[in-house]
């Protein structure tokens, strides 16, 4: 009877085991080896050289598939929308058996619930809004298979805190993370080129940020309105500096602009409150309108001979500016260039300059002395008004700068 018995469970538990091989077998096609080449395998691992099987990796983490709605392209899933309920999702690997590959436009837009993301290693595209307004994310983990983000791809993402940007994206996006007001840090990694129009902008807990010396420019508005921004790198390999690029930085306190630097754009640097210090080196051709506008805590500058004009505002509202050597590369002062640099006691303006424009040292309160040479052949209107009563300009016999004096009834000396 026992030995019965002990046949008969013997004979259950072999006809469970083939079952289970057999089930096996039919859940998983037959694959060809990537390896050897082997064709017909049926195991979890090729039976000519070991290679294992291309089963997908366990999603057992994921999030539902049923939470996503998507589409194929080249046979792989472009998640277009997310239905789920929020809070902490992670993006599956596969959609039915599809590799995900892109994050779609405006996939997660204003999915106010969502607290973080988890985005696969086979996902190679954040598309253009995908996670703009969603206010209450917090973190973001994007894998190093993403070569792109794109256009306002975290807009107004107001609750994160920190991204690390992985190492195969080329260019950062136009408003990537424009608006993401907690966010408190950055890691830019050496693949980036470019850093886009207004990609950082309003990013106002931003502390410091170090730009790779892969990056070649840096786009208009990039960390306009950085509020906490106290430091900022910028490397040699970076060109040129865009509109607003770092306006509204009130926290700035020194910047160092390489030798590879040709033109700081319009209003770069402007309303940069902290500022006391500033090198602009000799690569500089040009510096744009009301670039230093109301650096309040400018105290020197010095114009590099490569800049033949300082163009209109440049060092508007520098009121702690005491002083400034203009090279004698520069032959034009622009329109209200210095105006209201109201501790600047004395300029020299060298013998290339040809016109003084309206309102270039308006408001100057300080100014007590202003040499102007013979090759000055304009002066524009308000140049000097409500300077200190003290002032004396210099000049010389039969020039232009003597007839303005005399005109406009300013104290002048003749050299």
């Amino acid at each position: 009877m026992r030995k019965t018995y002990k046949q008969a469970l013997f004979a259950l538990l072999l006809l469970l085991a083939v079952f289970s091989v057999c089930s096996g077998i039919a859940e998983n096609p037959a694959w060809d080896c990537p390896e050897c080449e082997r064709k017909g395998n049926t195991g979890n691992y090729c039976g000519a050289c070991g290679h294992p099987a291309p089963w997908p990796e366990s999603d057992a983490n994921a999030s539902p598939e049923t939470d996503f709605e998507y589409k194929i392209e080249d046979g792989n899933a472009i998640i277009t929308k997310y239905t789920g309920p929020g809070g902490d999702v992670v993006i599956p690997k596969t959609i039915d058996g599809f590799n995900v590959t892109i994050i779609g436009e405006k996939a997660f837009s204003f999915c106010n619930s969502l607290t973080s993301v988890t985005i696969p290693d086979n996902v190679t595209s954040i598309g253009e809004f995908a996670f703009d307004g969603c206010s209450s994310l917090t973190s973001v983990t994007i894998p190093n298979s993403v070569t792109s983000i794109g256009v306002a791809a975290f807009y107004k993402c107001s609750k994160l805190t920190s991204v690390t940007i992985p190492n195969n994206v080329t260019s950062i996006g136009e408003y990537a993370f424009d608006g993401c007001s907690s966010l408190t840090s950055v890691t830019i990694p050496n693949s980036v080129i470019s850093i886009g129009v207004q990609a950082f902008n309003n990013c106002s807990s931003l502390t410091s940020v170090t730009i790779p010396d892969s990056v070649t420019s840096i786009g208009e508005y990039a960390f306009d309105g950085c509020s906490s921004l106290t430091s900022v790198t910028i490397p040699n390999s970076v060109i040129s500096i865009g509109v607003q690029a770092f306006s509204g930085c009130s926290s700035l306190t020194s910047v160092t602009i390489p030798n590879s630097v040709k033109s700081i754009g319009e209003y770069a640097f402007s309303r940069c409150s902290s500022l006391t210090s500033v090198t602009i080196p000799d690569s500089v051709t040009s510096i744009g309108s009301c670039a230093f506008y109301g650096c309040s805590s400018l105290t020197s500058v010095t114009i590099p001979d490569s800049v033949t004009s300082i163009e209109y505002g440049a060092f508007y509202g520098c009121s702690s500016l005491t002083s400034v050597t203009i090279p004698n590369s520069v032959t034009s002062i622009g329109d209200s260039a210095f105006s209201y640099c109201s501790s600047l006691t004395s300029v020299t303006i060298p013998d290339s300059v040809t016109t003084i424009g309206d309102g270039a040292f308006y408001a100057c309160s300080r100014l007590t002395s202003v040499t102007i040479p013979n090759s000055v052949t304009f002066i524009g209107e308000n140049a000097f008004s409500i300077c200190s009563k003290n002032l004396v300009i210099q000049v010389s016999e039969g020039s232009y700068a003597l007839d303005y004096c005399k005109k406009n009834d300013l104290k002048y000396k003749i050299q």
